[in-house]
């Protein structure tokens, strides 16, 4: 398989989609995401794809070039399981040939980015994974959805423009734009700062990193659920991944100086999102707020620089888009018994026992409960950040205590709470449980193995440059 596979099989899908097929587009973008799954995998397994070029620009230095290495083989297995399980949960959509349409685009603009090894195309692909993820909040959102959806577009091509800025001066200053070449071009230290701070601008927001999360939670309500699971499961951490691949490696100068600042605002913003989930009474609203600590304390992770902040960002980037999928589909379902996302009035632990086992495995992932594809992410990442500074380390661990009140604070109000009417069948029918089994496999595999993720981002990390850089 090689890393051109990964972006052809939804790009062929999102075609067949379009045509007049009838029921076959769902089935369509299911098999798209598991093909992806097993393209990536076997990527995975042989130690990366081989690179692939072509030369369209070379007075500028441009070229096409694509390629897999161990994190964007992780990302891209995570990519297809949750574009698989999201459009498995798109039921009765309306125009399903134009939804899974520009599902399946969205997924190829996905991997687009994970495979791009020049920051042209790169760049290409990031500004495309606009298009289908806008008309699908634009036409298929919730209440107030135009608004939320221009109030993300704008910030996030806010971000873009300083990101394009930085690609241009840094490419044509080099004569080239790929990563691998761009790898060894000298630049000043005073330089590396001011080429970092273009970067991260896209970067931060896309993430979010506190305090640049004001789309965040809006548009987590306003999204279709299964466009929040892949919002949050994946396009998020595109952002991880472009920090981790492109910023550390090209600017290690410019991210040591900019860390203490970096890991401060991610520190702050993951304590931030857990004290905000801790107030929340509505499951959605939770879990934006809730995604929204996790993601900054990734974040902390890729900061931190050290190869076990990284390895723990990989895997807690891995299981927290297996977790969020799972709550985001358990919300659904309790929804649908209640009526509403609003939290308090369950009682639900005697009638739906099923609903209740998903729920608690779900939430002890989310808060790191060993056993879990949570524990050793999160681990990783307090042992990376108590190595730079204990106080920080201290504030991370705060962050773990705080996750843990809010977990088990969600389950007393879904299960614990009045008892309120639901469906006379309130637990979980065979096809809810269908979407939600291979999720939990995963994440007590990862859980119990999770060197077979964090091997492949200590495998293919990249060389930093030395001092002369």
């Amino acid at each position: 398989m090689t890393a051109l596979d990964v972006l052809v099989i939804p790009l062929i899908a999102a075609a067949a989609c379009a045509l007049p097929i009838g029921t076959l587009a769902r089935p369509l973008a299911i098999f798209a995401g598991l093909l992806t799954v097993v393209a990536a995998g076997a990527s995975a397994w042989v130690g990366g794809s081989p690179f692939e070029s072509v030369v369209w620009a070379g007075p500028l230095g441009a070229q096409l070039v694509v390629g897999m290495d161990g994190m964007s083989s992780a990302l891209l297995m995570l990519s297809g399981v949750l574009f698989a399980a999201g459009a498995a949960a798109s039921g009765g959509v309306r125009s399903p040939r134009a939804y899974f349409a520009l599902w399946s685009l969205l997924q190829a603009t996905v991997a687009g980015i994970l495979i791009a090894q020049d920051l042209i195309l790169f760049f290409a692909f990031w500004e495309a994974l606009l298009l289908p993820l806008t008309l699908l909040m634009w036409h298929w959102g919730g209440a107030d959805r135009r608004a939320v959806t221009l109030r993300l577009l704008l910030s996030w091509m806010s971000g873009s423009a300083l990101l394009l800025t930085g690609i241009l001066a840094l490419g044509v200053g080099a004569r080239t734009f790929a990563l691998a070449d761009l790898g060894g071009y000298r630049l000043a230290e005073g330089s590396q700062v001011l080429f970092a701070l273009l970067f991260l601008g896209a970067f931060a927001v896309r993430l979010p990193l506190f305090p640049l999360h004001a789309w965040h939670a809006r548009a987590y309500l306003t999204a279709p659920l299964p466009l929040a699971i892949v919002l949050a499961g994946i396009v998020s951490k595109t952002a991880i991944y472009a920090i981790a691949r492109i910023c550390l490696p090209l600017f290690p100068r410019g991210m040591a100086d900019l860390a203490p600042y970096l890991i401060a605002l991610a520190t702050v913003g993951s304590l931030y999102g857990a004290l905000l989930a801790m107030r929340q009474r509505d499951t959605r609203t939770f879990i934006a707020y809730a995604t929204l600590s996790q993601l900054d304390f990734i974040a902390l992770g890729v900061f931190v620089g050290s190869p076990e902040g990284r390895a723990g960002a990989l895997i807690a980037s891995v299981s927290h888009g297996l977790v969020v999928a799972m709550l985001l589909l358990l919300a659904g379902s309790l929804a649908g018994r209640l009526g509403s996302f609003e939290l308090g009035t369950g009682g639900l632990a005697s009638r739906a026992p099923v609903l209740m086992t998903f729920f608690i495995a779900a939430v002890f992932t989310l808060i790191g409960v060993p056993g879990s594809s949570g524990a050793p992410g999160d681990l990783l990442i307090l042992a990376a950040t108590f190595a730079r500074s204990a106080g920080v380390g201290l504030l991370a661990a705060l962050v773990m205590i705080l996750s843990a009140v809010y977990g088990v604070g969600l389950l007393r109000m879904v299960f614990f709470g009045p008892v309120a009417a639901v469906a006379e069948r309130p637990d979980l029918r065979w096809r809810e449980r269908a979407l939600l089994i291979p999720l939990l496999v995963l994440v007590i595999v990862f859980g119990v193995a999770p060197r077979i993720i964090g091997d492949l981002e200590v495998r293919d990390v990249p060389a930093t440059a030395g001092p002369g850089r």
